[in-house]
């Protein structure tokens, strides 16, 4: 029956999303639905332990003997692990432009200050030149982004530069990276950099919510509170909800499951209100269940089969592209005409990011973002699109032919 019932679900055709549970395939739905008759696995058991391990096997760093914590979410892990520091109020933190208030408010937090350094197009990542334009004596940390997965142009020599410095570097990989990175550089850079995962739902591998921060010594900080039974709750029906919502979309079976989710709240959001109007969210600051580390498993355990299929599709889009990617990024001209014509289509093409720190409902001013200092990041953010790249071939091409039929301008 289950092998009927999967082929039933596979032969619908469902919509294509960079951000809407990229993810999720029926092993996850119904883990997911199994997890919620057995409460007793929500607080406790040993799969958190086992996916520190797993963590540090898949990234190649169990040799370099870092140390992994987990949390609810990328804004505590950074939280935290700046917290742990121990900074001078008002010390400056660099990012780049072209970034999440995931990032930022876990900075603003600490009564910390962001410094924002512009991107170079080839790989949306921090420009050498500027950072040493900007860097200054109230300079502490620096956060290196890995944007979309893709190894920043310039890390090799701006992680000599912060080391020179005098700076903590923290090297982002909630995108995903290339894990061959750990083998060719110095070993003390390595050594002393600290490193963010983040497992959210359109992240590489997604437990819904959840982050780590992995670093070169063990690092003490407050015991965490558990989330409450409703959000466990939120999180084990959401990956159930999208996949059946995702395979029964285009015969608006999906649609109407989506609506009904929305207004009876089952789908719970990504950014909460409160950060959306610029503030650090408490309620995201919480422990990592032993429920969310069984999802996440699952998906660590098909983590090298997404990734090449993100590199297959990531190859297709692109024949010179050679690292697989969350999403595959792309500038033209007419975005806005492109993305609604998509989605007509049940193509839902992403917008990482639209605004200099996004969301784009976000003041800029409460992120101490001045307009006009990262010139570049502003203007990729005028035109920028993602390709979803965990999909198939034919959904691929369908992607390639409806840009084709907008005359895209890259």
């Amino acid at each position: 029956m289950l092998h009927v019932t999967r082929y039933m679900l596979h032969a619908l055709y469902y919509m294509i999303s960079c951000d809407f549970a990229p993810n999720e395939q029926l092993d996850d739905a119904l883990l997911s639905l199994s997890l919620l008759f057995q409460p007793w696995r929500w607080y406790k058991g040993k799969e958190t332990e086992v996916v520190k391990r797993k963590l540090s096997s898949i990234f190649n760093i169990s040799r370099l003997k870092f140390n992994v914590s987990l949390f609810l979410s990328g804004r505590s892990a950074l939280y935290h692990l700046l917290k742990s520091f121990k900074l001078p109020k008002d010390s400056q933190v660099i990012v780049q432009a072209f970034t999440c208030e995931a990032v930022v408010l876990p900075i603003i937090a600490n009564k910390l200050r962001p410094l924002y350094i512009d991107i170079e197009k080839e790989t949306f990542s921090m420009n050498i030149n500027d950072l040493r334009n900007k860097i200054n004596k109230n300079c502490r940390v620096l956060i290196l982004q890995h944007t979309f997965g893709l190894t920043p142009k310039y890390r090799k020599e701006i992680l000599q530069f912060a080391k020179i410095n005098k700076l903590t570097v923290i090297e982002d990989l909630a995108h995903g990276f290339d894990p061959s990175i750990f083998g060719s550089l110095n070993y003390q850079l390595l050594a002393t950099s600290y490193y963010l995962l983040s497992f959210g739902r359109s992240k590489p591998f997604s437990s819904v919510f959840g982050a780590a921060f992995i670093s070169p010594k063990k690092i003490n900080f407050a015991q965490l509170k558990n989330p409450s039974n409703n959000f466990i709750l939120h999180c084990l029906v959401y990956k159930p909800i999208t996949f059946l919502i995702k395979k029964t979309y285009d015969i608006y079976l999906g649609r109407i499951i989506h609506q009904v989710a929305n207004i009876l709240s089952l789908l719970i959001p990504e950014i909460s209100e409160k950060e959306k109007s610029g503030q650090f969210d408490e309620a995201l600051n919480k422990t990592y269940l032993n429920a969310l580390a069984i999802l996440l498993l699952q998906q660590l355990k098909k983590y090298d089969q997404m990734q090449k299929q993100r590199l297959t599709i990531a190859k297709y889009y692109e024949k010179r592209v050679d690292q697989s990617l969350l999403r595959y990024p792309m500038l033209i001209e007419n975005r806005d005409k492109i993305i609604e014509k998509a989605r007509r289509n049940n193509i839902f093409l992403g917008q990482w990011y639209d605004q200099v720190v996004v969301p784009k409902s976000l003041d800029l001013n409460k992120v101490f973002y001045h307009k006009g200092s990262c010139p570049v990041a502003e203007k990729v953010c005028q035109q920028i699109i993602n390709l979803p790249t965990l999909i198939d071939i034919n959904q691929a091409n369908t992607v390639i032919k409806l840009l084709k039929s907008c005359k895209r301008l890259s």
